[in-house]
């Protein structure tokens, strides 16, 4: 989930909800005032792309990870540290405490939590050069899937689990990858009993329309990835 703040932009929403979180000063308590401005702060990066680590980052905000990857315009600049200004003013936490809460809390059902991994990729010269040439950059994707139990001969089918896609950065060539939630009622249904896996890597077409490369995959239980290295050439090479 990306949160993507709408009306004239990033700089005058954020505004709006840190002055509205003086007027609730008085009513609120403080933690959900603290909440409040740790979102409306949070959001700012998150609509820039920010690529967010932390688990209470992602449960409000998802990985993020797409350009200009939390570039912030000086507004924007100025607006985090008016938000911040406030936050000391309240002596709120670095990450209040419901966030915490709500981030570890799992969702009825139970979930499956796919283990963190590294997409380290290996590109040949001439790879390499046409990308830094041209300013193309690299996306990896991760499909998270498990083969549905046969109730007949006939039964051959595929459960989505999950997907994530992470552009890298122009120079990038490791991604860390993983850590998702999948609701355990979900897995229970494939015949492996666990998360599969299977990574793709190809150009992200902000450039170039077609895809100009030729990787490897990986494919296999996604608790098992580790460390994955993936080679990539162009096309024809």
């Amino acid at each position: 989930m990306r949160c993507i703040l709408a009306g004239p932009g990033a700089f005058a929403t954020a505004m709006a909800v840190s002055l509205a979180a003086f007027a609730w000063i008085g009513a609120a308590k403080a933690a959900d005032v603290c909440e409040a401005l740790w979102r409306a702060r949070n959001a700012i990066f998150a609509n820039k792309g920010y690529c967010f680590e932390s688990p209470e980052g992602q449960a409000a905000f998802g990985k993020g990870c797409f350009p200009p990857y939390g570039k912030l315009t000086r507004a924007e600049e100025a607006d985090v540290q008016r938000i911040k200004d406030v936050e000391a003013h309240q002596r709120c936490a670095a990450t209040p405490s419901g966030i915490m809460g709500a981030a570890m809390a799992p969702p009825p059902g139970g979930v499956r939590v796919v283990p963190k991994y590294v997409v380290q990729l290996t590109l040949s010269r001439a790879a390499q050069n046409k990308l830094a040439q041209s300013g193309e950059t690299v996306r990896v994707a991760a499909f998270y899937y498990g083969s549905a139990m046969k109730h007949s001969a006939d039964d051959d089918g595929e459960i989505a689990l999950a997907n994530e896609a992470v552009d890298l950065p122009s120079g990038t060539t490791a991604v860390n990858l993983g850590g998702i939630s999948i609701a355990e009622a979900d897995v229970r249904k494939t015949s492996e009993g666990q998360p599969m896996l299977l990574i793709n890597v190809y150009t992200s077409r902000k450039v170039f329309p077609d895809n100009l490369l030729d990787c490897g995959i990986y494919q296999g239980a996604a608790a098992q990835a580790g460390q994955i290295e993936i080679s990539c050439k162009l096309i024809g090479e």
